[in-house]
């Protein structure tokens, strides 16, 4: 049997087949593949950037949060005593991550 000409928006294909004892069993004829999106040559740059300034924001919120926890265990209000270095060392750690190449 040959394969009809089916539109893209086709997904599956089941015939319906009755069984010895007369019940119906399905039968997969045809089943699309799942496709991959296309991204835009022309965005994928854009892209990366984005995703790797999250990832740098990302870095410098743990780093400063490490930190400020670390400060404030070793003395009474050591997060405000350390705080321009904890933010400095955040920002060292995110830059790293914002790097290009």
């Amino acid at each position: 049997m040959e394969m009809p000409q089916l539109g893209k928006s086709v997904r599956k294909v089941v015939l319906l087949q009755s069984g010895e004892n007369g019940k119906l069993t399905p039968t997969v004829i045809f089943k699309s593949s799942p496709k991959k999106r296309k991204v835009s040559r022309s965005l994928k740059p854009l892209e990366k950037g984005a995703r790797n300034l999250a990832k740098a924001q990302v870095a410098y919120a743990d780093t400063y949060f490490d930190k400020h926890n670390r400060s404030n265990q070793k003395r009474r209000d050591g997060w405000l005593r350390d705080f321009v270095y904890n933010i400095a060392d955040a920002g060292r750690d995110a830059r790293k991550k914002l790097r290009l190449g």
